[in-house]
């Protein structure tokens, strides 16, 4: 796991609300996960950079996606987190 690569994920504020919601509410689609952040925090984003912000998520395994039927499932994994901080918080 790269340390890098998840304090990258986390230094954006979006993304950190992407994580929220989906620490939430796991399992969400793309366009569940692009509806809540716009309803509840009044994100002005698209799919497309929603996507793009997934990518960076994903290279840091803070997230996952699966393929179900014509949908992506994203899920949250917080053991990159958990690992960069017990590095620090024994």
């Amino acid at each position: 796991m790269d340390n890098d690569l998840v304090f990258k994920a986390l230094a954006d504020p979006t993304r950190r609300l992407m994580l929220d919601e989906l620490s939430e509410r796991n399992e969400q689609t793309l366009y569940e996960l692009t509806a809540r952040l716009i309803m509840r925090y009044e994100v002005s984003i698209s799919r497309q950079a929603l996507a793009k912000h997934i990518d960076v998520l994903e290279k840091a395994g803070l997230v996952s996606s699966e393929k179900r039927g014509k949908y992506r499932m994203l899920v949250f994994n917080d053991e990159p987190i958990r690992t960069a901080m017990n590095r620090w918080l024994k």
